[in-house]
């Protein structure tokens, strides 16, 4: 990117595609103001100093023609073709695009400093040159090497014109100090606002991967990488808005049995790998329908939709037989779990609805550790 920045290819590669997406936005608009510009220079001024001039004089007013054709006729294609480029598009070319730019850029300054030099034949001004130099560099994020070959291609040029055109010392004098002063100045203001740029984009850049980041630690359980109680709760709220079914739903917790144990024996770095092994295991064998959550410590909760009643204990066991055959392996150590599960019917939505399904299933899932552990129970008495 030529700037004292470290920047990864990813990086890199989305800021060009950035600056090239706000260069075309603004050529589009400059381009056709300039096109429309120029073709009225043409009807008003070209042409009738061509019908009006002498013969010796008209070379001048063809060329006017010439350039100011030229400019007219590239910049409304070029601003058509900017229009219609869409982010895709330039997703695969981003090179291609980024030249296209400074390419009728480029040709455009040539052309307005070509014009200058003619200047000297009629009106004698350089207002054109510095304008539209300095413009350039103000509107348009050049980078290098571009910005380096645009402008001393320009100012070579210009100068070169004004030792040919320009007959009085003086003027000349006045129009190379005020030429160069013109280069400098968009030179340093182009590289500027490049960098400035860049800079701005990779601070945004940055600022949005942090916020990614807190809003995956606000709603992700960082042990187990799968969704925490407030994330949970979020979707499954926006889950049964969204659902329009006849069946039934139910909130499954579950928790590892004598999960304690495992920590009192080997310990609570195996405890926590036990925990993630389990985690991945259980969204292994849920449906995408279904949305899995770490509610705290050992314990676990699942939301089940779009299931008849006599069909979710025979899920929910499949599931306690998966976590029973599997073997947890944490180095060279093998540990087997069991796990029990309570299941409620969740009856609509709303906070008030899942809380109460959510204290029924916590009371199934004591009644499946009354009841020996490794076990489903599906509370009877929220039969709605």
């Amino acid at each position: 990117m030529n700037i004292a920045m470290d920047l990864s290819q990813k990086e890199e590669l989305e800021i060009r595609k950035s600056i090239a997406i706000t260069n075309m936005k603004r050529l589009v608009i400059g381009l056709t103001i300039t096109a429309l510009m120029e073709i009225f220079i043409i009807i008003f001024h070209d042409l009738p100093g061509i019908r009006s001039s002498e013969s010796a004089g008209k070379w001048i007013y063809i060329s006017y023609l010439i350039l100011h054709g030229i400019i007219s006729v590239l910049g409304l294609y070029f601003a058509v073709y900017f229009r219609i480029v869409t982010k895709r598009e330039l997703a695969r070319s981003i090179s291609f695009y980024e030249n296209c730019v400074y390419f009728i850029l480029g040709i455009i300054l040539l052309s307005i400093t070509l014009i200058t030099g003619l200047d000297q034949f009629t009106t004698g001004q350089i207002v054109a040159f510095g304008v539209n130099i300095i413009y350039s560099g103000l509107v348009i994020i050049i980078k290098k090497p571009y910005n380096n070959i645009m402008y001393i291609t320009c100012f070579l040029t210009f100068i070169i014109e004004m030792i040919v055109f320009q007959k009085n010392k003086d003027i000349l004098f006045s129009h190379l100090m005020n030429g160069a002063f013109f280069f400098v100045s968009a030179y340093f203001l182009a590289k500027f606002v490049y960098n400035n740029q860049v800079s701005h984009l990779h601070k945004n850049m940055k600022l949005e991967e942090s916020n990614k980041k807190l809003q995956y630690l606000s709603n992700y359980d960082l042990l187990t990488e799968i969704p925490n109680r407030r994330y949970f709760k979020e979707q499954l709220e926006k889950l049964l808005m969204d659902k329009h079914t006849t069946c039934k739903s139910y909130i499954v917790v579950m928790d590892i049995d004598f999960f304690k144990k495992i920590n009192d024996k080997y310990g609570h770095p195996v405890g926590d790998e036990i925990l993630k092994q389990f985690a991945k295991l259980v969204e292994e064998n849920i449906t995408s329908d279904d949305l899995v959550a770490r509610f705290g410590g050992e314990e676990f909760i699942i939301f089940i939709s779009n299931m008849e009643k006599e069909n979710i204990e025979e899920r929910v066991d499949s599931l306690r037989k998966v976590i029973e055959k599997n073997e947890f392996k944490v180095g060279d150590t093998i540990i087997k779990i069991t796990s029990s599960f309570g299941i409620s019917i969740l009856d609509g939505a709303g906070e008030l609805s899942f809380e109460k399904a959510y204290r029924f299933a916590d009371e199934a899932l004591y009644h499946a550790k009354e009841s020996g552990r490794n076990k489903i129970h599906l509370i009877k008495n929220y039969d709605t």
